[in-house]
């Protein structure tokens, strides 16, 4: 035998004596069925996810797992409430690191993954090389103690010692790569970087592979094959083919299935408003993870919450990318934690409810209405059946909650105020009152300096507290840094670090996250300090240099129509949506002799043929990190996680600059609005379309298909409301006007008839449209379609209860408004009376024989407005018919039976309505009209509190009682009273506050406050 086989035994011998020790460091099993460990949890969890390999011969993988594996993953835990933190330490051991640090960065993250998943996520992957093996007097005393460190073993052995072999870690996954690659490379980069050259390396990976073939059985450990493809021509790193499938589905398959078991999924069923708190409750617990060099701010807010005898808002202000986001997410987070634990001062029997919102982190978080919405149903106020249907009635309840003394106490933390729709922000703030926030409230917004909201609270009487978001100081962004690369256990050495803050741009902590994000996928450590070198230094300029990045190694033109496509959206759009869009790759991009002006075809359907998975993953990748949602709402919808994203988009894409071609800027808008618009002309998802397309057709001016969208039947139903059609009236409006959509509603319904459609279809459709059409204000239409409506439902239905009951509601709704009309009260009044009165009689006769809670709570809004309109009858002197005392007696008995139902409903603040009505009922200056008067001012302080629109009616008519009477002092402070809350309610412009002023303004109240001010 040669001395060569003579050494290779004593190899042998060598590494098995280093096994034996081994096996005598394993730990026994507690439990039989480790395996199965459970861990159930309320909330979010941290998942980790160890990587161990040699660094040079797994640079290809390592890349995959980082760009491919880990989003994915990322994506799946987030919608299981976990969040994924993999621990790759590719460039985490900075060079100058002494032996003692490099150990204990490696180990003690393993340790970090115990503390955190009790069985560490650890994924091995070994081939052809060991790594660095230290020596004994490498490895000090105290380590080689704390972590039992067996002599003679390679730190990636030691790695899979720790984390998983000794254990038996059932979160294990051993990925062992077949040599067969090596056979195509050339034996130059197969020495320098594949192959170790320690002679003791081929037994010990022999045996290292045996033992965990041994150890890991099953789906624990699994082979794969690769092919070498070259040397990449940028960086100049081996490129290796084939590890999509049979390595990264492998790893992303295992993992699922481990995190499932150990973390499984809580299956509970969820409203959409519950929904919703989940995901803003996801983007709180993303955002307010990192939150340095705050401190000051914190605090502030801290001691805001805790407060006494505030009522004013406080307002966190800064400009783009400056934090507010982060800061109001970790001020949310603590509030929850602080009241959870009853520490924060004035809670009561309930303790203080914490009610928080980011404006644009979810699909719909934009939408103000939505929002209130979902406050008052948090907060116990409404319930979905009378939950307010339109944004004006939402905003005047939340106003009251907010001024009522009985609200319960609750933080309102809203972020991002200036980014909610822009069609609400004339009234942007209505629902917050203008004074008067109730001592158990507290409110803090966020927004840009200078915007519409900031410059609406500045306009107002009681400023609120102001707190400025400051650019962050050198101490602050070094925090940053090292705690975002350390999260992943990366390090920039003091050179590196110089160089990335010495950047004026590292003051804004979004541009210093977008860097750090950038150097942390970035494999190469050798070349980090030229990387930080080529960061842009501006925002918008770094997220373009991200862009291009992204359209280098991610799709080209299909990511560059991807991110398009969500800027020109009005929601976002969802997964689906954007595959089906992007399948047409032929006709994708934009024609360079395009024109918005030319005739474009606008009935050309999509072929139905979505984009490849293939080439949908490679795009998803590289955006994910920058789309919402971080809660997965189950649509899968996306969109931008943040306004600079949409900004620096519009600039590089849309050409949105100050320096811009406009007719070009114009026609790249027109091309992708038109995509869209095509698009969801199509589509079956009538929610979605209706999301969509009318708001795409007003971009292009689109007025004929708008028009047609809008007569579309199922369109119409989900825009159409009772109460009030706010959206599809603003639509028409866009269309061309009301006159516009009369004239295609009258048609829509000959078409109809012509279809020969259900008679009792074409009833209920005629009532629809003139319910439309009292609500534009268009009344001498509607009482044409009316007349039609009464003999089809009369003549040719039978006259069905369940449906003429509703047709006379609709007659006397359609005269009450053609009453208001008179600007005073006189005889006049009479001719438009009577249908109002003895429409309302009819339908409250039917309504009393129905059965259910509608009708119930219907019956008693019809006797409440009738008894009103029997008031005004008395007022105007009545006729032979019905003398103005028999109108009264009615109307009382009639307010009585109100009362008695608002009452049994528990409904307080109609009651209180119906209490001001009854005083209405008594003659003036009487005291049962004042006692009624006070009864139902008192009834409405406790269900909608000071400032709501029932106050505005309630003190203007005390006030004109103290005016009969004489009293002039007592009525101006009524008047007065009701001006302030008019202001409060409605805004200084609002016509309603218009007349509240100009009562003020007749010259006995001008002579009363002149007097007062001299005294």
């Amino acid at each position: 035998m040669g001395c060569g086989a003579s050494r290779s035994l004593t190899y042998k011998a060598e590494v098995e004596n280093i096994w034996d020790e081994v096996q005598r460091t394993l730990e026994p099993k507690k439990h039989k069925n480790t395996g199965d460990l459970v861990v159930r949890r309320s909330g979010w969890k941290t998942i980790r996810i160890f990587v161990s390999s040699t660094f040079k011969d797994f640079h290809m993988e390592r890349e995959v797992l980082i760009k491919q594996v880990f989003p994915d993953l990322r994506q799946w835990c987030e919608s299981r409430r976990l969040h994924l933190v993999e621990c790759d330490l590719r460039w985490g051991v900075p060079k100058d690191s002494t032996s003692e640090e490099t150990l204990r960065t490696c180990l003690g993250e393993i340790d970090r993954c115990y503390q955190d998943n009790t069985f560490p996520f650890f994924l091995n992957m070994t081939s052809e090389r060991c790594g660095w093996i230290p020596n004994q007097g490498e490895v000090p005393e105290n380590v080689a103690k704390e972590y039992r460190w067996v002599n003679g073993l390679s730190l990636t052995e030691m790695e899979i010692m720790h984390g998983a072999y000794r254990k038996d870690n059932p979160n294990t996954l051993i990925a062992i790569r077949e040599s067969d690659f090596l056979k195509d490379m050339p034996e130059e980069i197969k020495r320098e970087n594949f192959i170790d050259a320690d002679p003791i390396a081929p037994e010990k990976l022999k045996i290292l592979k045996m033992m965990l073939k041994d150890r890991f059985k099953g789906e624990r450990l699994f082979k794969y094959k690769c092919k070498y493809n070259g040397l990449d021509d940028e960086s100049g790193k081996v490129v290796l083919e084939g590890l999509d499938g049979s390595f990264s589905t492998k790893v992303i398959d295992f993992f699922k299935k481990r995190i499932a078991v150990q973390y499984p999924l809580e299956n509970t069923q969820l409203d959409i408003y519950e929904q919703e708190r989940e995901a803003h409750e996801s983007f709180m617990k993303n955002r307010s993870a990192i939150v340095l060099g705050r401190n000051d701010i914190l605090q502030t807010m801290k001691d805001f919450v805790t407060g006494t005898a505030i009522d004013v808002p406080l307002v966190l202000l800064g400009g783009p990318g400056m934090g507010k986001s982060s800061i109001m997410a970790r001020a949310a987070d603590e509030a929850v934690v602080q009241a959870e634990q009853n520490k924060i001062p004035g809670g009561g029997e309930h303790g203080w409810h914490i009610f928080y919102h980011f404006v644009g982190a979810i699909p719909g978080s934009t939408d103000l209405e939505k929002m209130l919405r979902r406050f008052l149903k948090e907060m116990k106020i409404c319930t979905d059946s009378n939950m307010p249907k339109d944004y004006e009635s939402a905003a005047q309840l939340v106003s009251g909650v907010l001024s009522n003394k009985n609200t319960r106490p609750v933080i309102i933390i809203i972020d991002a105020v200036n980014q909610f729709d822009d069609e609400k922000q004339a009234n942007l703030l209505s629902w917050l009152p203008r004074s008067n926030l109730s001592a158990h409230i507290r409110v803090i917004l966020s927004m840009i300096n200078d915007t519409p909201p900031h410059k609406i609270l500045n306009d107002r009487l009681k400023m609120p507290t102001e707190v400025e978001v400051t650019p962050l100081d050198m101490e602050s962004r070094q925090e940053i840094v090292s705690e975002m690369l350390g999260r992943y256990n990366k390090k920039l050495d003091a050179q590196q670090n110089l160089k990335l803050l010495s950047k004026e741009s590292s003051q804004n902590p979004l541009w210093l996250s977008i860097a750090c994000e950038e150097l942390r996928v970035y494999g190469d450590f050798s070349t980090v300090t030229e990387k930080i070198e080529e960061l842009a230094d501006g925002l918008l300029e770094l997220l373009a240099q991200v862009l291009s990045r992204f359209e280098q190694e991610n799709g080209g033109d299909l990511l560059v129509a991807t991110l398009s496509l969500l800027e020109a959206s009005n929601n976002g759009l969802l997964e689906t949506e954007l595959l089906m869009i992007l399948g047409e790759e032929e006709k994708l991009m934009m024609p360079e002799d395009y024109d918005e002006m030319s005739p474009k075809d606008k009935d050309g359907k999509y072929n139905g043929m979505m984009l490849s998975a293939a080439k949908w993953a490679v795009v998803y990748r590289a955006l994910r990190p920058f789309l919402r949602p971080f809660g997965d709402s189950g649509e899968g919808r996306l969109d931008f996680y943040h306004r600079s994203l949409s900004k620096a988009v519009r600039r590089k894409y849309f050409l949105q600059d100050d320096d811009s071609d406009d007719a070009l800027c114009k026609n790249i808008y027109h091309w992708w609005h038109s995509k869209l618009a095509n698009y969801f002309q199509f589509v079956q998802n009538v929610d979605r379309k209706v999301e969509e397309y009318p708001y795409q057709l007003i971009k292009i001016n689109d007025k004929e298909r708008l028009c047609k969208c809008l007569t579309e039947w199922p369109i119409f139903d989900r825009l159409y409301s009772e109460e009030f059609s706010s959206k599809l009236l603003y639509y028409w409006r866009k269309a061309g006007g009301y006159d516009t959509m009369k004239d295609c509603y009258i048609k829509s319904l000959k078409d109809l008839e012509d279809l020969g459609t259900t008679r009792e279809e074409l009833a209920l459709r005629y009532e629809h449209i003139t319910r439309i059409l009292v609500q534009a204000g268009l009344y001498e239409p509607a009482r044409n379609l009316l007349e039609t409506l009464v003999s089809i439902e009369d003549d040719e239905l039978g006259a069905r209860p369940e449906r003429m009951v509703e047709v006379y509601a609709l007659c006397a709704e359609l005269w009450d408004e053609i009453a208001k009309m008179h600007e005073f009260i006189s005889r006049d009044n009479i001719k438009d009376l009577r249908p109002a009165i003895d429409f309302g009689r009819k339908s409250a006769a039917l309504r009393e024989t129905l059965e259910g809670d509608v009708h119930k709570y219907k019956f008693a809004i019809i006797m409440m407005n009738l008894a009103f309109n029997l008031n005004v009858w008395s007022d105007c002197g009545g006729d032979s018919t019905l003398s103005p005392t028999a109108a009264v007696d009615e109307g009382k008995e009639k307010i009585e039976q109100a009362i008695s139902v608002f009452k049994e409903m528990d409904d307080l603040g109609r009651e209180a309505e119906a209490n001001m009505t009854k005083a209405i009922l008594y003659p003036r200056e009487s005291d049962e009209q004042l006692e009624f008067y006070q009864i139902a001012l008192e009834q409405c302080q406790q269900a909608y509190g000071d400032n709501c629109k029932l106050m505005t009616r309630l003190v203007s008519n005390i006030g004109i009682y103290y005016e009969d009477s004489g009293d002039y002092q007592t009525a101006y402070d009524y008047f007065k009273r009701w001006h302030e809350v008019s202001v409060e309610v409605f805004g200084e412009n609002h016509p309603k506050t218009i007349i509240a002023g100009k009562c003020l303004d007749e010259p006995l109240y001008r002579r009363i406050k002149a007097s007062r001010e001299e005294q």
